[in-house]
């Protein structure tokens, strides 16, 4: 499944969000803003941390392919890590950065990234909602994680 994710999340995070962030007009006027994170959440842990959690699964069943597996912990932990991810974009990186974006085409960039801007109250409360996402994703961790240790200090089948 980890390897699923790394294609829908090459898709998604460098794909559309790459894509969103690097043609010229956008780098003019939303370098550097939260759609730079939008991209940067979504193709480096879609992509690369679901590679490497693929890759540690492969080689822990090589390395000890005895070992009791727990597919419905895993599958818990993949879907709230994904889910997690989906929240953090959806609910706050990506509304934040509409609205940044709206900002610099209308005011400027300087407005955009001011202090005055990233503390409005609109912004603060999508910073803080995006913490039910957080959880939802370290929910996803700590059930890889127990995996994990589960392998390495289990007994055998």
């Amino acid at each position: 499944m980890c390897f699923v994710a790394v294609a829908f999340w090459n898709m998604i995070g460098a794909g559309v969000f790459g894509f969103l962030i690097n043609p010229p007009i956008s780098l003019f006027y939303i370098q550097g803003l939260n759609t730079s994170a939008v991209h940067a959440h979504a193709a480096l842990f879609g992509v690369y941390g679901f590679l490497a959690l693929g890759f540690v699964l492969l080689v822990a069943r090589y390395l000890k392919p005895n070992a009791q597996f727990d597919d419905k912990l895993m599958t818990w932990g993949f879907w709230l890590l994904n889910g997690g991810l989906v929240g953090m974009i959806a609910i706050s990186l990506l509304p934040v950065g509409v609205i940044q974006a709206y900002a610099s085409i209308t005011h400027g960039l300087w407005y955009a990234r001011s202090e005055e801007f990233l503390q409005m109250e609109i912004l603060d409360t999508l910073r803080w909602v995006r913490t039910a996402a957080d959880l939802v994703f370290i929910g996803g961790a700590i059930c890889v994680a127990i995996q994990a240790t589960k392998i390495v200090f289990g007994r055998d089948k």
